[in-house]
């Protein structure tokens, strides 16, 4: 069944404690939801964002409750959250299957993650190739040495791709972005590239989320969004192992 839904109809899996990662201007409205307590995490605090992003300094920014590296949240105990939101963050992180393994292991049974990602179809990324699943497990897999080559190619490709620079500006450009330290799009995705991902996670990553509610790209966006669930009841899958399956209601 072909699924087009909003945020706002896709945010009622979303109960109890959690924290949002990333939310800057556009947090995810939670009104009318049972949440007991949202802190949102950033890696910067507001006063840092605004130097960082001078860009946003015209708008009203979420006030940042924990300075953290959101895709390890190491500032918060395991299996402490009911719900993680992580919209149009996991396109800028280096290692995505580990941010996944993390949230995971933060989220409480049954919590679930909430994640929109953008399509590279309908950004600034339309012209770079979609990321391969042998590319995220080579990241997974990658020694720390490995990493740093693997994400200056990352660089360049923002750098020469996506911003048209050419000759000995790619480097130059590539350079500054990493004295910055900037937030880049690291990998692309696809709404059916990005499903395969999870799948992949899932099964060959051993890190049993799985799909509770999804949506495809919805007209006048350019996201899709996937509900992963942290589940302790057991049934099979199409692809024939065993993954767990969130109680809704």
């Amino acid at each position: 069944m072909i699924r087009f839904r909003t945020r706002a109809q896709l945010k009622k899996y979303i109960r109890g404690e959690g924290v949002e990662i990333g939310a800057l201007h556009k947090p995810l409205d939670l009104a009318g939801l049972n949440v007991s307590k949202i802190s949102y995490v950033d890696r910067l605090t507001n006063d840092d964002m605004r130097i960082h992003y001078p860009d946003l300094n015209a708008l009203s920014l979420v006030h940042v409750d924990i300075v953290d590296d959101g895709a390890t949240l190491t500032t918060l105990p395991e299996n402490s959250l009911d719900f993680i939101i992580a919209n149009h963050v996991i396109e800028h992180l280096s290692n995505p299957i580990q941010a996944l393994r993390n949230w995971y292991n933060h989220l409480r049974p049954n919590g679930v993650l909430f994640l929109a990602v953008p399509d590279k179809r309908f950004t600034f990324d339309k012209d770079r190739s979609l990321t391969s699943l042998q590319h995220f497990i080579d990241d997974y897999t990658a020694s720390d040495a490995d990493r740093v080559i693997r994400d200056h190619a990352h660089f360049v490709e923002t750098a020469a791709i996506i911003e048209k620079r050419t000759g000995e500006e790619v480097e130059k450009r590539v350079a500054a972005l990493i004295a910055l330290q900037y937030s880049i799009h690291y990998h692309t995705w696809d709404y059916r590239s990005f499903r395969s991902f999870i799948r992949c996670v899932c099964r060959e990553r051993a890190i049993p989320f799985s799909i509770v509610d999804y949506s495809r790209v919805l007209s006048g966006t350019e996201e899709f969004i996937f509900v992963l669930g942290k589940q302790v009841v057991m049934r099979r899958t199409v692809w024939g192992g065993k993954t767990p399956v969130l109680p809704v209601g």
